[in-house]
C-alpha cells in the first residue's frame, strides 16, 4: 500500500485554501483563491471543480485518499450537512454525502474549521497525549473547539463550541447570528474595527495595539475577551488552553495582560491554580494542514 495522501479545505468568507499533506506532515502543494466564486446555486459543483483543479494542476489526480473541508459553520452531529454558514455563500444546508466520493474518487469530510486549527496546534506543539484542550481563536469572530476525551466534542446538535454567541449583559447590538447581545459583538475582531473607527479614527487597525495598548478603550477590550474564555474554562475544568487568531496575532498585542485577566476571572483555586495558556501562531496554511491531519487520522481508524 502506497503512502496515504489526503487534501486540506480550508473554507473561508474571503478565501479558499487547500494542499496535499502526506503521512510525514508535509505540504505538497497548496493554492489560494477568493471564495467569492462561490453563489447560493453553484458551491457544491464550484467545490468539486475547485478541488480537481488543484489536483490536476499539482499531479495529484487519482492519488488522494480523502479529504477534508473547514468552514465556518455550524455542522449537524454527524457533520454531514451544513446548519448554517452566513459567511460563505451557499453552504447553507449543503450536504457532504457519498456524491462528493462519487464525483472525486474519494471521500470528503467536513466539520467546523475551528476544530482544525485546534488539529494543527495539537500536531505543531506536540501535544498528542493531551486528552483535554480548549481552542480559542479570536479573529472576526470569536472561534472554539472542544477537545474531550482526545475527540472534538459536537453536543446534541453538532452547536457546541459557539463561545462567540453566549448572551452576555451590556450590548444589545445584533448580532451576524440574527440574534442580540452575543459575546461576539463585544469581543472580535468586528468590534475591534468599531473601535478603532470610533477612537482612533487616525491609526491602521494594524497598530492599534502597538499606539494605544494603555488606553482603557483596549484595556476593556481584552477583558471581554477573558471573559468568556474563563466562563468555559470554570465550566469544563480543562488546564490546557490554546489562544490564537488574527486578533491575538497583531503586533502589540497585549498578551500578558489577557493572560492575567484570564486568570482573575478563573475559579479559585482550581481551575486557575494548573491553568496552561499557550499562545499560538497560524498562517495561511494552518487550516489546509490541521483539515488534511484530520481525513488521514479518520482513514486510519477505520
Amino acid at each position: 500500500m502506497g503512502e496515504i495522501l489526503t487534501l486540506g479545505i480550508d473554507i473561508g468568507g474571503t478565501n479558499l485554501r487547500m494542499g496535499v499533506v502526506n503521512e510525514k506532515g508535509e505540504i505538497l502543494s497548496f493554492s489560494r483563491e477568493p471564495s467569492s466564486a462561490f453563489t447560493e446555486e453553484n458551491a457544491k459543483d464550484m467545490l468539486c471543480e475547485k478541488i480537481e483543479n488543484h489536483l490536476a494542476e499539482n499531479g495529484f489526480t487519482g492519488k488522494i485518499a480523502a479529504a477534508a473541508a473547514g468552514l465556518p459553520a455550524l455542522m449537524s452531529r454527524d457533520k454531514k450537512t451544513v446548519l448554517s454558514a452566513p459567511n460563505v455563500k451557499g453552504f447553507d444546508g449543503l450536504q457532504f454525502d457519498e456524491s462528493f466520493e462519487q464525483r472525486l474518487g474519494f471521500p470528503v469530510f467536513a466539520d467546523r474549521d475551528t476544530n482544525f486549527l485546534l488539529q494543527n496546534d495539537i500536531e505543531k506543539l506536540g501535544l498528542h497525549n493531551e486528552k483535554n484542550i480548549l481552542g480559542f481563536y479570536i479573529g472576526t469572530g470569536f472561534g472554539n473547539s472542544i477537545f474531550l476525551n482526545g475527540e472534538f466534542y459536537s453536543g446534541t446538535n453538532g452547536a457546541a463550541g459557539e463561545l462567540g454567541h453566549i448572551p452576555t449583559v451590556g450590548s444589545d447590538k445584533k448580532c451576524t447570528c440574527g440574534n442580540r447581545s452575543c459575546v461576539e459583538t463585544i469581543a472580535s475582531g468586528k468590534h475591534l474595527e468599531e473601535l478603532a473607527a470610533r477612537f482612533f479614527p487616525q491609526t491602521d487597525i494594524k497598530r492599534v495595539f502597538k499606539e494605544h495598548v494603555n488606553s482603557p478603550i483596549i484595556n476593556l477590550f481584552v477583558q471581554n475577551l477573558a471573559v468568556p474564555i474563563a466562563t468555559e474554562i470554570n465550566i469544563l475544568d480543562i488546564q490546557l488552553c490554546i489562544i490564537g487568531g488574527g486578533v491575538v496575532d497583531m503586533e502589540g498585542f497585549p498578551k500578558e495582560q489577557l493572560f492575567d485577566w484570564v486568570h482573575f476571572y478563573a475559579r479559585k483555586p482550581y481551575p486557575q491554580k494548573n491553568l496552561r495558556l499557550i499562545f499560538t501562531k497560524h498562517n495561511q496554511q494552518s487550516g489546509v494542514f490541521g483539515s488534511a491531519v484530520f481525513a488521514q487520522k479518520i482513514l486510519k481508524s477505520r
